[in-house]
C-alpha cells in the first residue's frame, strides 16, 4: 500500500455530474479514494496519514488539453525568445547573448518580434522603430546568419535576416519570387533586412519562404526531445495533466516521449495520434497504417502515453486564406479566397474508409464550415455501413459549426474539440474585420455546442498555453487585439467551462472512467489553485496561480 493523503479546509471542486462542491478528499495508491466532509473523512483514517492543509484553497480535476501541440511548440522553446522585447537595444542584447555561444556559420534563429502566441503588437513594435536593421543584425553577429523568424499565425507577416542569412538564402535586392511577398528595401535602395508577406513557417509553399526554408537549420531528433522536455514543465505549471497531439505530429516526437517518460521527465499524460499524409496514394496509406495496427482497437500505450488512432488534416486556418468555409472570404491580402479541402473528397473519403476498416480511431482536422461538413458526411458514410457511435470520432477545431452540423455531431457521437483562445488572437482582425459581424458571432460557439448535447472539449491550441486563461476566454470570449467581446450570447458560465477543460476532455479521449473529475476510483489528477475560480471577479480568472500540480498523486509542479 502506497502513502494516504488526506486534504482538508479547501474547497474541492469535484465535477462530478452533479458538479458537487467537497471540502476534503483523500488520494491513495494514485488514486482518489474518498471525497466529502473533512470531520467525515478524518474518523475513518488510520495512522500514519500525510494530512494537507488547504487553508482555504480550491482543488479541481486536472485540465485536459485536447488540442495542445507539445511537440511541435516544443521547437520554440529552443529559439531566441523575444517576448516583452519591446525596442531595439533589447532585441539587439538578446541575440548577442547567443551570438557568444555560438560557432562561426551557425544560424541565429529566434522567435518574431512581439509577444506570443498571436504576436499583436508586432506592427505596433516595428512602426516604433524597434526592429533591427540588417546592418545592426551583422555588428553583432558578424560570423552568423541570423534570422528572426515571421510568426506562424499572422498574415500578412514580416521576417527579419541579416547579410549572411540573406546570401545564404540567395536573397538579393532584385529577388521577386512571389505575388504575396517581398523583400523590403532600405531609403538607399538596399536590402533593409525585412521580408514581408507570408513568411510563416507553416502551411506554407510562398516561394520567398522556401528560399529561407532551404538553406535554415534542420529540425533534429535532439531538437525535438529537448524542446519537449523544455515545454512539458510549463504545462503541468499551469494546471494542465493531460494533453493530445490531435495533429500535425511527427513520428520522432512519440520517440521523444517515450524517452522522457523512462527518464521521469514527463510531467503530463500525452495521448498520440499518427498522421496521415492525404497526398500520399491509397496503396502508400494502406502499408502506412498497416504499420500502424498496434494503435487501433482502442489505442496502446500506458496511461502516461498511449496511442490513440490516426489523424488527418482537411484544411489550413482562415488567417492565412487556407480554411474551406462554406461561402467565399477575404483572404489575408485583400483579395477573395474560397479554398478547397487539401485532401479532394474522392481520396479523403477512401483514407477515412480505409482508416476505419482497419479499426483506427479518427481524429479530423476541420477549421471552416465547409471542411466540417465534409469531414461530417464521410463520417455519416462510415456509420451508415458501421455505426461509429462507440468509436468516438475526434472533430478539431471547429470554429463556425452551424447548429446542424453541431445536431451531425450528437447524432452520429462525435468528440468535438475547440479553443477559445482563437477568439483572443484571430476575433478582432479575422473573425470581425475578414468574415464579418455575423461569422464573428456564432466563432467558437460553446453555447450551441452544449445547448445542442454535445459535451465540447476545450484546448490551447496556439496558445496562450495557460488553461486558466481559456478557462476565461470561454467565458469572457474577448479579442486580445481590441476587447471587443466577440459572440457575447455563446458566453457560458463557469462551471460549464470548467467541464468542458476537464470532464468533457475526459470524454473527448474515451478515458471519462478514469480521469476529468474528483471521483472515488479514479486517477489522483489535481490542481491546487490559490483562488476560487467560481467566486472571483471574472478577469481575475486567468490570474489565478496553480500552486500545485499532481499526477497520479505525484506533485509534478509547486508544493502542497
Amino acid at each position: 500500500m502506497g502513502e494516504t493523503t488526506y486534504f482538508y479546509g479547501g474547497k474541492v471542486i469535484t465535477v462530478d455530474a452533479e458538479f458537487s462542491i467537497a471540502d476534503a478528499l483523500v488520494i491513495e495508491d494514485e488514486r482518489v479514494v474518498a471525497v466529502g466532509r473533512g470531520d467525515d473523512l478524518r474518523q475513518r483514517l488510520g495512522p500514519g496519514v500525510r494530512s494537507v492543509n488547504l487553508q482555504g484553497r480550491s482543488v479541481l480535476p486536472g485540465f485536459i488539453d485536447t488540442h495542445g501541440h507539445l511537440g511541435l511548440f516544443g521547437l520554440d522553446e529552443l529559439k531566441v525568445q523575444l517576448k516583452g522585447a519591446d525596442s531595439k537595444e533589447t532585441i539587439l542584447d538578446r541575440l548577442s547573448a547567443r551570438v557568444k555561444h555560438a560557432s562561426p556559420g551557425d544560424w541565429i534563429v529566434a522567435m518574431p518580434i512581439g509577444d506570443p502566441p498571436y504576436f499583436l503588437n508586432a506592427d505596433e513594435l516595428r512602426a516604433a522603430g524597434a526592429v533591427p536593421s540588417c546592418a545592426e543584425l551583422d555588428a553583432i553577429a558578424p560570423s552568423n546568419p541570423v534570422y528572426l523568424q515571421a510568426p506562424t499565425n499572422r498574415v500578412p507577416n514580416f521576417a527579419v535576416l541579416n547579410t549572411a542569412a540573406l546570401k545564404a538564402a540567395g536573397i538579393t535586392s532584385a529577388t521577386s519570387v512571389s505575388p504575396y511577398s517581398r523583400v523590403i528595401l532600405d531609403a538607399r535602395g538596399e536590402l533593409s533586412g525585412i521580408l514581408e508577406g507570408a513568411l510563416q513557417p507553416l502551411y506554407n509553399a510562398d516561394p520567398l519562404y522556401q528560399l529561407i526554408e532551404q538553406v535554415a537549420p534542420k529540425t533534429t531528433y535532439d531538437d525535438i526531445r529537448n524542446g519537449i522536455a523544455l515545454l512539458a514543465p510549463q504545462f503541468a505549471a499551469h494546471g494542465t495533466t493531460t494533453l493530445l497531439e490531435a495533429h500535425l505530429t511527427e513520428p520522432e516526437e512519440l520517440r521523444a516521449y517515450a524517452e522522457l517518460q523512462a527518464q521521469d521527465r514527463l510531467p503530463v499524460r500525452v495521448f498520440y495520434t499518427f498522421e496521415i499524409d492525404g497526398r500520399q496514394s491509397l496503396a502508400e496509406i494502406e502499408r502506412y497504417l498497416k504499420t500502424l495496427r498496434f494503435a487501433a482497437n482502442g489505442g496502446f500505450g500506458s496511461a502516461q502515453l498511449k496511442v490513440v488512432g490516426c489523424s488527418i488534416g482537411l484544411d489550413g486556418p482562415y488567417w492565412h486564406g487556407a480554411a474551406c468555409n462554406d461561402q467565399p472570404y477575404r483572404g489575408p491580402f485583400g483579395d477573395t479566397v474560397h479554398p478547397g479541402t487539401l485532401v479532394p473528397w474522392d481520396h479523403y473519403r477512401a483514407i477515412l474508409r480505409l482508416a476505419a476498416s482497419l479499426n483506427f480511431r479518427i481524429h479530423a482536422e476541420a477549421a471552416g464550415r465547409g471542411s466540417i461538413g465534409i469531414a461530417l458526411k464521410a463520417f455519416a458514410e462510415i456509420d451508415a455501413q458501421t455505426p461509429i457511435r462507440d468509436q468516438r470520432y475526434v472533430l478539431e477545431h471547429c470554429e463556425f459549426p452551424t447548429r446542424e452540423q453541431i445536431a451531425e455531431c450528437a447524432r452520429l457521437g462525435v468528440a468535438p474539440t475547440t479553443s477559445t483562445n482563437f477568439i483572443w488572437g484571430k476575433g478582432e482582425e479575422v473573425y470581425n474585420q475578414r468574415l464579418g459581424a455575423a461569422y464573428a458571432e456564432r466563432a467558437i460557439p460553446l453555447r450551441d455546442w452544449l445547448d445542442g448535447g454535445v459535451p465540447i472539449a476545450q484546448s490551447t491550441d496556439w496558445g496562450p498555453r495557460e488553461a486558466l486563461f481559456t478557462l476565461w476566454q470561454s467565458v469572457a470570449r474577448r479579442a486580445g487585439k481590441t476587447g471587443l467581446v466577440v459572440g457575447p450570447h455563446q458566453r457560458i458560465s463557469r462551471e460549464e467551462a470548467i467541464r468542458c477543460f476537464t470532464r468533457n476532455g475526459a470524454w473527448a479521449l474515451k478515458m471519462e472512467h478514469e480521469l476529468g473529475s474528483i471521483e472515488v476510483g479514479k486517477r489522483a489528477d489535481l490542481i491546487v489553485l490559490d483562488g476560487d475560480p467560481l467566486s472571483v471577479a471574472e478577469i481575475a480568472i486567468k490570474s489565478l496561480r496553480v500552486n500545485a500540480t499532481l499526477l497520479d498523486g505525484k506533485v509534478v509542479h509547486g508544493t502542497l
